[in-house]
């Protein structure tokens, strides 16, 4: 599966360098189920081939193809649901030129995919 997209929002916490373990089928199922949410907000930013692309979000979270990759690749589930939902007191931050557009049904795949990931990689945060 393709997927792209690099992530440039604030954070906190270091950069981690290491791939995520391979996919669960729980996330594998979500990821498919979410990609398009991710196409339509995403991509265009996230992607070697977005519009909008851009070396510091590529370096941070690249969507180009699953599982992503950047400096967020391990802990992917955890930043994009506080870039779309805001989390802590802050307002969302993603999609750039729109903060807080990924709403309803869309928002709902996205968390589940998020869910999913960070349940298939829990072990390799410890």
């Amino acid at each position: 599966m393709v997927c792209a997209a690099a992530i440039s929002w604030g954070h906190g916490g270091g950069h981690g360098t290491a791939k995520p373990a391979p996919a669960s089928a729980e996330e594998i199922a979500t990821f498919s189920t979410a990609k398009p949410v991710f196409a339509r907000y995403c991509f265009r930013c996230h992607t070697k081939s977005g519009k909008k692309a851009r070396a510091k979000a590529l370096k941070h979270l690249d969507m180009t193809a699953y599982p992503f990759g950047g400096h967020h690749a391990t802990d992917v589930g955890t930043v994009v649901r506080k870039a779309v939902t805001g989390q802590d007191g802050k307002a969302p931050t993603m999609p750039s030129d729109d903060p807080g557009a990924v709403q309803g049904e869309d928002l709902a795949k996205i968390l589940a995919w998020a869910d999913a990931f960070d349940r298939a990689h829990a072990k390799a945060r410890r």
